[in-house]
């Protein structure tokens, strides 16, 4: 069986959208790891390393909202291009400081917020420009092959960049500096028309067109479920592997052991992403979801037992492998229903809404385990999720649309 059609393959824009992104998240990831190792190095205490990753995350955050607006009023191609080259820039700035002993806090501090900002700009540009790349005839099969991309680098970069800074610790940046600069060369060699279709004139105000964007997304009854289900979801979801992390360690885990078990979730993340298309060409979206919130529910009240490490691993892989299949079908829903004069916004809200509570879940993770018994904790995320999955059984049903809007586009039968 083969997940990604041979339009996918086949497609040349598709092959350096693809090629782009996967250089720029390998990069991103392979960096991430050793820049809190620099911090310290430079004489930075724990909590300098954490508050630079956390100026660096909010920093992305606060920008993509601006960066949805632009995508859909300057031409997406040059934003892409531009993005990446900023980045680039930013990373090479931090390998010579590096290189030549002259690295200080304010400096890597500066660089990694002006990576990030282009990051955002560059990721806004392209959920933009993603509806006129995706092949039109295997569009599962093209979002499938992007989630397995991005399971992939957040696997391989780690470690790549912890063999790069065991050779030179200016190594993994040099390379991500690289890698940005071949997203560059493949965002510049696009030959699809990623001009955002506006038909009013870009004199509205910046908030007016951001609040456009989020007031379509919210009038859209799916992608208003879409947002509040992720949201939700990504929340819990996100405290439960934070609670894991931490009740594995209080029980004697290893720093090893616990590397075992977030990749093996990461490999069963990545598996579910490639095996995704299958499902979607053969289930409605709607029907999948209900599913899945009901599985993660079971998998959610197993931990109350408090299971040994290899347990805990196969309950996070089973989790990590259901959720794929469900962010490729809300994607392509996104990617459908949306306006093409509209994709950068509605993305990046979708993007910001959706996923940012993640970024609270290691905090709710640690105030739970903090105050109740591990096995109590599991039942506090599991009943969480019960009202998740009720709430979703209560709405799938007055999501059917007549015009199969609920339903991820089917091939052309050749």
């Amino acid at each position: 069986m083969s997940v990604v059609g041979t339009s996918v393959r086949g497609h040349r824009d598709f092959r350096l959208f693809w090629l782009g992104g996967a250089a720029a998240l390998l990069g991103s990831h392979a960096s991430a790891l050793v820049l809190p190792v620099l911090v310290l190095l430079l004489g930075g205490s724990p909590l300098t390393a954490g508050v630079l990753g956390t100026v660096v995350g909010l920093a992305e955050v606060l920008v993509s909202p601006a960066a949805g607006v632009y995508a859909d009023r300057v031409p997406r191609r040059p934003m892409m291009v531009i993005s990446a080259l900023v980045a680039a820039c930013a990373a090479t700035v931090i390998a010579l400081v590096v290189l030549t002993g002259r690295a200080s806090l304010p400096v890597l501090f500066a660089a990694a917020v002006v990576e990030g900002v282009a990051t955002a700009c560059y990721a806004a540009a392209a959920s933009g420009a993603i509806r006129a790349i995706l092949p039109t005839d295997d569009p599962a099969g093209a979002l499938g092959a992007l989630q397995a991309r991005e399971k992939a680098a957040k696997l391989a970069g780690p470690g790549i960049g912890g063999g790069l800074y065991q050779v030179a610790p200016w190594a993994p940046f040099l390379v991500h500096a690289f890698a940005y600069a071949v997203t560059a060369l493949c965002a510049g060699l696009l030959s699809s028309d990623l001009r955002p279709a506006r038909t009013e004139e870009h004199k509205s105000s910046f908030l007016r067109d951001f609040a456009d964007g989020v007031r379509f997304l919210w009038a859209e009854p799916f992608l208003r479920f879409m947002v509040t289900w992720a949201a939700s979801v990504n929340l819990v979801l996100g405290a439960l592997y934070f609670h894991v992390i931490l009740v594995a360690r209080l029980h004697g885990a290893s720093a090893a052991t616990i590397g075992l078990l977030l990749t093996a979730a990461g490999v069963a993340g990545l598996c579910g992403a490639l095996v995704a298309p299958f499902f979607l060409r053969r289930f409605a979206p709607t029907r999948l979801v209900l599913v899945v919130s009901w599985l993660v529910v079971v998998v959610a009240f197993l931990f109350t037992t408090t299971p040994p490490p290899l347990v805990m691993g196969v309950l996070l892989a089973a989790v990590s492998a259901l959720t794929p299949a469900l962010s490729i079908a809300f994607q392509s829903k996104a990617i459908t229903s949306t306006p093409d004069g509209m994709q950068g916004r509605v993305g990046t809200a979708l993007g910001v809404v959706g996923e940012g509570t993640g970024a609270v879940a290691p905090l709710a993770a640690g105030v739970l385990v903090a105050a109740l018994a591990p096995a109590f904790v599991a039942v506090v995320l599991g009943a969480a999720l019960v009202a998740i999955a009720l709430y979703t059984t209560a709405t799938v049903r007055s999501l059917a649309a007549p015009s199969g809007a609920d339903r991820t586009p089917e091939p052309v039968e050749e």
